[in-house]
């Protein structure tokens, strides 16, 4: 989606301007000018998000969102990105609504959305801060599981850094979550700290 404004200068005369008025006009002024740059103007990025899902996903249901992906480990692990998701509870069958979506998603300043894609790592690599140790390791890889799960709450595993086992040798690092005695998952990463895998899930829910 693609928002075009057309920047227009005018004069502004204070003296002219109630202090409400003139602050509005101040607003108008740079919404243009983000907008004539081809930038999203600051607190439109989740507008951005919204129509994106309307246009990729139409009709779509879900339980929370859309709405902005806060989560430390995340913003620790991504900084600088501007996250948004919606999310869809794992519950039993049939599913809660005909097209249910869970997904996160970056908004750039240009506006262009980059969707988190199951099976594709160079959606989860973008903006991923590199590994060089063990706590690195360990914060990467618990940011990675938390939006794989597309859930900022963290409801069902709590994905702390400190909650994973991080061991190194000589192709890279390999961080291990335990859900349980039965059921783990896996994220490594290479010799350059990049992310390399994500393995292994959850158990499945009764």
């Amino acid at each position: 989606m693609k928002h075009l404004s057309e920047g227009r200068s005018f004069p502004i005369r204070p003296s002219s301007l109630s202090r409400r008025g003139f602050g509005r006009a101040a607003l108008a002024l740079v919404l243009g000018v983000s907008a004539a740059v081809g930038q999203a103007a600051p607190g439109s990025e989740l507008d951005v998000f919204r129509a994106w899902l309307d246009r990729e996903h139409p009709g779509y249901g879900c339980d929370e969102g859309p709405a902005g992906f806060r989560n430390r480990t995340v913003e620790a692990a991504y900084p600088g990105q501007q996250l948004y998701y919606v999310l869809t509870y794992t519950r039993g069958i049939p599913p809660p609504y005909e097209r249910s979506v869970s997904l996160v998603a970056a908004v750039e300043d240009s506006g262009r959305v980059i969707a988190f894609r199951p099976g594709s790592l160079q959606t989860y690599r973008r903006g991923l801060v590199r590994v060089r140790s063990a706590k690195d390791a360990r914060l990467a890889a618990a940011a990675v599981l938390i939006l794989s799960s597309c859930d900022p709450g963290e409801r069902r595993w709590p994905y702390k850094p400190d909650l994973f086992k991080a061991k190194k040798n000589s192709k890279g690092w390999k961080c291990t979550y335990r859900h349980d005695p039965n059921h783990e998952s896996w994220v490594r990463f290479d010799r350059k700290g990049a992310l390399q895998e994500i393995g292994g899930g959850a158990p499945p829910v009764p």
